[in-house]
């Protein structure tokens, strides 16, 4: 059901509020464990790697392939040598598998991975030119238990705060996976509110909204976009976007 609306974040969020009231877990997409399509994992649902932004298809199933074939991805540099191969991983799609939470596996935190990946593309570049032109690197003539020295190493930054990593979730998969900014506030919000945003969308099969035109609801969430206008007789109005729980409505 969530494959079939992939590509509607606001219908996907009301399928993840359905899981979380159900107790099924949704797990962030996973480079070595998933799927293109959500799919399942250990009896949770495992988000799809081709629902992250600026990520298509080819990326994903060249990922995949190289996966099946050579063995999970052992950690990020494993990860972009491996993959620079295919000619399908730019800085961009690398930069949003780490804020998507999909190269988590990988022995690091997201803000390492953000730290270190650019280096660790130029160092990889750097290596194919070598190779290319018959050149020998330094790494070339060290044995195996010296190349260990060689390996780019993780930064001691930590990780970003949760309302950091959120907003990323936000920004590249048009919704949030690993909790809510309202999730601590769900009960005090439950309280106060005689609608969700959900109740303003009309009923696909009906195609009438719970909430009736003309009554009074108490709505509540957070302002995630404002557009301030004049009216013809110079007044100002604003168009503003509460966002709660089960998705987005616009306020006059």
């Amino acid at each position: 059901l969530m494959t079939s609306v992939i590509d509607n974040p606001s219908k996907v969020a009301e399928y993840i509020y359905s899981c979380r009231q159900m107790g099924i877990q949704l797990l962030p997409p996973d480079i070595n464990k998933g799927e293109a399509d959500f799919s399942v994992d250990g009896g949770n649902i495992r988000y799809g790697l081709a629902a992250i932004k600026s990520i298509g298809r080819p990326v994903v199933q060249a990922v995949i392939g190289e996966r099946d074939a050579f063995g999970p991805f052992k950690n990020l540099e494993d990860f972009i040598t491996r993959m620079s191969s295919k000619d399908v991983l730019n800085k961009r799609t690398i930069e949003n598998f780490i804020k998507a939470g999909a190269l988590d596996a990988l022995g690091g935190t997201r803000k390492q991975f953000m730290s270190i990946y650019v280096q660790i593309v130029d160092h990889v570049n750097q290596e194919k030119k070598y190779s290319m032109s018959g050149q020998m690197s330094l790494f070339d003539l060290v044995g195996e238990e010296e190349k260990a020295d060689f390996q780019i190493r993780m930064p001691d930054v930590g990780e970003y705060a949760r309302e950091n990593l959120l907003a990323f979730e936000k920004e590249v998969l048009g919704i949030y996976v690993s909790g809510h900014p309202l999730e601590e506030y769900e009960e005090k919000w439950r309280k106060v509110i005689s609608a969700t945003t959900l109740d303003f969308q009309p009923d696909e099969e009906t195609g009438r909204t719970k909430v009736r035109d003309g009554s009074r609801q108490i709505i509540g969430g957070m302002i995630t976009d404002k557009t301030v206008k004049h009216t013809r007789t110079n007044q100002m109005m604003a168009f503003v976007t509460v966002e709660d729980l089960l998705g987005t409505v616009e306020v006059v």
